[in-house]
């Protein structure tokens, strides 16, 4: 066994007993409606009687202190959730206004805008100023123009007129829920503003621990650069070391996706087990004497924390920096480490710090995947052990990876929607390679010589070369990847209940459980066979809401084809907006596709008639779908055409031609800014 002695014992966990209500309190205030007044003051209510509890807690039934306090962390949860989720007053809300807001973070280059995160601190009403009464997070827009030149950054302040709205909520099926991710981020509103609306007023006044970070991660990434001749494999050395992923490609992150290493891109405890195990090395006389030994510990704790900063303080590596400092805390004092309790301990005080990081996937994936680690590796090292060094290692790598794959494969499932089949072997050959990378990757931030820089680039480059090499050949191997596989959130709840009571029946060898378990999987894999059976012989079409461009899919049996004004099916704009629907039906490289004019009329035939008449241009069509754009008329003898009015056309156009079909009884969808137009046959 290891150090850290990982035991289930929840009685000795009083974390884990803290941690569920506490979560289940964070729940209830992202998803639900819940009177954010009446919270606060039962919380305040219930506390104040907490002075009296200790005084009479041995005259009082357990149970009833321990639903008593677990009342108290779940209001305490959701009073924490509502905090960072401040709503603007409704008065303020869709009114133009004249704000001041801090560059919270800096802009980022898309096609037509610029997006970044703004502080908004307060306004102007008749030349005075007027703070809000909490800082509200918005996303900020910026449209892009001849005129405008950007010049300024993260942590500047600026004076932008605008109206502030609410983030727009997902308009195509299956397609990235960005308005979901902001949220998570504490982000439920944006602005936006052109190259006139807005002007810097004040460099630097908002700089803070984030700009102080970003900045010493971008001269760390120059660094590697310097030293590591092939730009994306020092990109990648950035990545592995300390999770500066800005600069990979997508072609990169595909390769480690499908592999099922993607987690090597992401901080996490082995990157802190490696810096940790470094530290102690350097430090190992400091152990002999006992007057130094105190001090050894708090000088790795501090340069653990300064790796943590270094990596830009991500969900991942602040659990594992969490937990390593609670484990040199209880050698400190000389106590026991339960592995469940610290777990739920750095979940408690990172959740305490920000509650929204609950629902951060890296978050999640984290902290599932050391779970798993701790309660399956006793399993799989009771079917088979050896007590040989190297076979010892070797296998307790292989339970490793299982477990920690077992443990995340759902959620997994859940944001990515494949899975990689070859998981055991990409991580077999990223094993050795990838703790090479991270300790030449911590030689080159620390080291000042130049000559000894120099030579661990030639071998990180070589490393990294070989093993992505390697990795591309599992990408190519058949059936690397199953792909297309889409799960509601209802279905994900219920695979990790039945996986749990797996885990349980395993653990502690309870043979009804076991059954009961069994027989819910197999429910539940007979369910999304059914569903697959159901997604091959589905017939329908869509017409997707892509803004002033357009993008139709027609779905028969399995077989795709997209038609849009973008240029190719891997443009990012379609990517985020129509992969994840499409793929439910075939694989993405089986899709058809044709890129169509913007300017002139185009049709689609099925089986030689008319079925969709995309109209750029005046026109005349008797086809079954219609979709008119660009406020161009239309003559049209076929009453039972379907009309689609896109975000090309004229809010006024839209109204008069409404007006219109409506008093000739003929059905139509106005699709600009709304959800798209979904037709099942």
């Amino acid at each position: 066994m290891s150090e850290f002695d990982f035991k289930l014992n929840v009685s000795k966990a009083p974390c884990v007993k803290a941690l569920i209500p506490f979560c289940l309190g964070i729940a209830i205030a992202y998803f639900l409606t819940v009177e954010q007044i009446a919270v606060h003051y039962g919380f305040v209510y219930l506390t104040g009687f907490l002075p009296i509890l200790f005084l009479v807690k041995n005259s009082v039934k357990s149970y009833l202190v321990s639903a008593y306090l677990s009342l108290c962390f779940l209001l305490f949860g959701i009073q924490l959730t509502f905090n960072r989720l401040p709503m603007l007053d409704e008065e303020l809300r869709d009114t133009e206004q004249l704000w001041v807001a801090l560059v919270d973070e800096s802009p980022v280059e898309r096609d037509k805008i610029y997006r970044m995160t703004l502080e908004v601190i307060g306004r102007f009403e008749n030349k005075d100023f007027q703070d809000l009464h909490q800082s509200l997070l918005v996303q900020g827009l910026l449209w892009k123009d001849s005129t405008l030149a950007v010049s300024f950054g993260l942590g500047d302040t600026l004076l932008i007129r605008g109206k502030i709205t609410e983030t727009t909520a997902v308009r195509n099926p299956y397609a990235f829920d960005y308005s979901a991710y902001l949220k998570s981020q504490g982000i439920q509103h944006q602005i936006w503003f052109g190259a006139k609306s807005f002007r810097t007023v004040a460099r630097g006044k908002g700089m803070n621990l984030p700009l102080l970070i970003e900045n010493n991660r971008q001269l760390l990434n120059d660094r590697f650069h310097q030293y590591i001749p092939e730009q994306s494999y020092a990109a990648l050395a950035s990545a592995i070391t300390f999770g500066y992923r800005a600069e990979l490609s997508n072609e990169l992150m595909q390769t480690f996706s499908k592999t099922g290493t993607i987690h090597i891109l992401s901080v996490s405890g082995m990157h802190v087990a490696i810096v940790c195990a470094v530290i102690t090395f350097v430090l190992s006389p400091l152990r002999f004497v006992r007057r130094t030994r105190l001090l050894g510990m708090w000088i790795s704790l501090g340069f653990i924390w300064l790796f943590a900063i270094c990596c830009g303080l991500g969900p991942a590596v602040l659990r594992a920096t969490v937990m390593f400092s609670l484990y040199l805390f209880s050698l400190m004092l000389r106590r026991d480490l339960i592995g469940l309790n610290s777990l739920a301990g750095s979940a408690l005080i990172l959740l305490c710090i920000n509650p929204l990081m609950l629902l951060d996937m890296g978050f999640q994936l984290s902290y599932l995947a050391v779970f798993g680690i701790m309660t399956m590796m006793p399993i799989l090292q009771r079917m088979y052990y050896s007590y040989k060094i190297g076979i010892r290692q070797s296998l307790d790598l292989l339970y490793m990876s299982i477990a920690a794959q077992v443990s995340t494969t759902c959620l997994a499932l859940f944001y990515f929607h494949q899975f990689p089949t070859y998981f055991l072997l990409g991580n077999f050959i990223m094993a050795i390679p990838s703790s090479i990378i991270m300790v030449g990757g911590i030689i080159l931030m620390l080291c000042p010589i130049d000559f000894v820089n120099e030579l661990v680039g030639v071998v990180l480059q070589n490393t990294i070369a070989l093993s992505y090499a390697a990795l591309q050949r599992v990408e190519t191997l058949p059936f690397s990847s199953i792909q297309g596989i889409y799960w509601s959130w209802e279905e994900m709840v219920l695979i990790h209940i039945i996986l749990l009571g797996l885990l349980i029946a395993f653990r502690f060898k309870e043979r009804l459980l076991l059954w009961v378990s069994m027989l819910c999987l197999l429910m539940f894999i007979c369910y999304e066979f059914r569903k697959e059976i159901a997604l091959q012989s589905y017939v329908g079409l869509r017409f997707y809401q892509l803004g002033r461009e357009f993008g139709i899919a027609t779905i028969n049996e399995g077989t795709v084809n997209v038609y849009s004004s973008a240029d190719s099916l891997s443009q990012k704009n379609l990517q985020f907006t129509i992969h994840n629907d499409i793929t439910r039906f075939s694989e993405i490289q089986d899709v058809f596709f044709m890129n169509m004019s913007r300017d002139s009329n185009s049709v689609i035939l099925q089986d030689t008639v008319e079925m969709i008449a995309i109209c750029n241009k005046a026109c005349t069509t008797d086809a079954a779908f219609i979709l008119l754009r660009n406020n161009v008329s239309l003559t049209n003898s076929n009453n039972h055409s379907f009309i689609i009015l896109d975000a090309s056309n004229s809010w006024s156009f839209i109204n008069q031609k409404t007006k219109e079909l409506d008093s000739l009884g003929r059905r139509y969808y106005i699709l600009k800014e709304n959800f798209a137009y979904v037709w099942d046959n």
